[in-house]
């Protein structure tokens, strides 16, 4: 049977590689959970349960290739929160928020004219509104605390709204009704990134105790 390793074993990885520079807290708990796979797999291989001898030597053999290649624990985290972001599309709290704006976009297609809509004031609400989640929540919900996919997830999603909202205005521009229709879908995947990212929120408060 394979052997797990404790809390305050896994603990003791953590601590040495928050110490070695691993600073955010989600990317670290990536390379724990594979650094205490590969201790798990020495036990086996070396026919031992000596947890502070194998790590040392995993360490000596292991620890400058695993700090030089952390951006790959990232990118893990990247891809998981978009395609968290895509799955939640079809939440429940995402569908209902995105038919409320449904209704209300609607609604004002059908009291406004084209000219009457600003374009420019309609990608700054949006861009604020990333912003905010980008820089002031973390900040307000996290303190001190240094999350790497919050931050970086934000930055993401401005990107795709600043290059879908830059590419689609060009083809729409006199087009009320299809202009609409993106803005709409826009919110909707604005919406379901908002919900993601507060399930992500809470899911780092609840597992690392923040405050």
């Amino acid at each position: 049977m394979k052997q797990q390793l404790t809390k305050e074993e896994i603990q003791f990885i953590d601590n040495y590689l928050k110490n070695s520079g691993v600073e955010y807290i989600d990317t670290r708990a990536e390379v724990v959970d594979h650094v205490a796979s590969e201790i798990e797999n020495r036990f086996i291989e070396n026919n031992t349960s000596d947890f502070y001898e194998e790590f040392k030597m995993y360490m000596i053999q292991h620890k400058k290739a695993l700090l030089k290649n952390i951006h790959k624990y990232r990118w893990s985290l990247d891809k998981k929160i978009l395609k968290q972001v895509f799955v939640n599309l079809i939440n429940q709290k995402v569908l209902a928020i995105s038919g409320l704006f449904l209704v209300i976009g609607f609604t004002l297609m059908n009291t406004l004219s084209f000219e009457n809509v600003d374009l420019k004031t309609t990608y700054l609400f949006i861009t604020v509104g990333i912003l905010f989640l980008s820089a002031i929540y973390p900040l307000f919900w996290f303190r001190k605390q240094k999350i790497s996919i919050i931050n970086r997830s934000a930055v993401l999603c401005y990107l795709l709204n600043y290059w879908f909202f830059s590419t689609i205005e060009k083809m729409l521009t006199g087009h009320l009704y299809g202009y609409g229709v993106f803005i709409i879908a826009l919110t909707w995947f604005n919406i379901s990134f908002a919900v993601t990212q507060v399930n992500y929120f809470k899911f780092y408060k609840d597992k690392f105790q923040l405050s």
